[in-house]
C-alpha cells in the first residue's frame, strides 16, 4: 500500500485497525474510503465524523474551503465506495488541476479496492 505521507499513514492506520479488529473482513469500498478520505488533512478532519463502523456517509462531510486534491480524493473516495463515478480518468490525470502524489494516491486507493487488505499482491 502506497500512503501519501506519513500523517496519511498514521491516520488511516489508527482509525482502521482499533475500530475495526476485523478489518481485513471489512467491504473493500470501506477500506478505499477511508485509505483516500485520510490522505488529505482538511478533508480528513472534516470526514471522521461521517464515517462509522463500516459505512462512510458522504453527505454529511463538509467540502466548503477544501483544496483541489482534497476534494478530488473527496470524488474518488465516493467514486470507489458507492460505484457512481462522477469523476474522469481525464480530470484525475490533468496534472494542471491534481499534483502527482495525489493522483498516485487516487490509484493506490482504487488498488486497494481492488486487491483489498486481505488478498495477495500478485506481479507478473
Amino acid at each position: 500500500m502506497r500512503f501519501k505521507n506519513y500523517y496519511h499513514r498514521k491516520n488511516f492506520t489508527e482509525f482502521i485497525s482499533p475500530k475495526n479488529s476485523d478489518y481485513y473482513s471489512n467491504r473493500g469500498e470501506f477500506i478505499a474510503a477511508v485509505f483516500l478520505l485520510s490522505a488529505d488533512k482538511l478533508l480528513w478532519e472534516r470526514s471522521k465524523n461521517a464515517i462509522a463502523r463500516y459505512a462512510v456517509n458522504f453527505d454529511t462531510i463538509d467540502l466548503s474551503g477544501i483544496s483541489t486534491e482534497g476534494y478530488a480524493l473527496y470524488k474518488a473516495a465516493r467514486t470507489v465506495y458507492d460505484g457512481k463515478s462522477d469523476v474522469s480518468l481525464s480530470e484525475l490525470c490533468d496534472w494542471s488541476l491534481i499534483d502527482d502524489p495525489t493522483t498516485l494516491t487516487i490509484f493506490a486507493g482504487v488498488m486497494l479496492l481492488r486487491n483489498s487488505v486481505g488478498k495477495p499482491n500478485w506481479r507478473c
